[in-house]
């Protein structure tokens, strides 16, 4: 005979996690939620998922990732910082946005990781991932438009940038990527935007 305290416990067990943060809203941490919805906007809607999985069901990089998208928003909700900081799914992300166009709840995987990547780079952490990302970033703010083989260079040095140079050479035959560098029209509008950008 089931009791009543066990059956109620049986109804928490939801995908092997002892508990549903949808019954167990009392667990969310509100505190970092509402810093995560901050930085990422209403997009970042943490607190309505209910753990279905879809977005791990439609990750293309999951096999890379050391925790599915699904377990990082649950560890998000409880406020678990220094896991979710080491996890490598932040990094992992190519942003296609497959997870968020799949959620049936509104919450928006990609807007959320990219929330706390932000969050992550501002606290001062570094690894490969976010030299990448500032590199990537500073050669986009120096002309609007990214220079490959620069980016390459910057990040591998003169070796980094002999070994992409047969994928460089087929990007450029096939008109997918510039051999020289370029910019956008109107630098100014650009510049303009960037700063707006910033004091956002």
């Amino acid at each position: 005979m089931v009791t009543k305290s066990t059956s109620k416990r049986a109804k928490k067990f939801v995908f092997g996690l002892k508990s549903d943060r949808q019954i167990d809203g009392d667990k969310m941490n509100s505190d970092f939620i509402k810093k995560v919805m901050a930085e990422g906007g209403d997009g970042a809607a943490i607190a309505a998922c209910m753990q279905c999985g879809t977005c791990s069901g439609g990750c293309t990089n999951i096999d890379l990732m050391d925790m599915s998208p699904r377990t990082l928003i649950l560890r998000i909700q409880r406020g678990e910082w220094e896991t979710v900081l080491n996890s490598n799914t932040l990094w992992m992300c190519s942003s296609c946005y497959i997870c968020t166009s799949r959620c049936p709840r509104g919450v928006r995987p990609s807007d959320v990781i990219e929330a706390v990547k932000a969050i992550a780079i501002r606290q001062g952490i570094e690894n490969d991932s976010t030299r990448f990302n500032q590199i990537f970033v500073e050669l986009v703010q120096k002309r609007g438009i990214l220079f490959e083989p620069e980016l390459m260079q910057k990040y591998g040095g003169l070796q980094g940038l002999i070994d992409q140079a047969p994928l460089g050479i087929k990007l450029t035959l096939k008109g997918k990527m510039s051999p020289f560098p370029d910019q956008v029209k109107d630098p100014k509008q650009f510049s303009d935007a960037l700063e707006k950008a910033k004091k956002q």
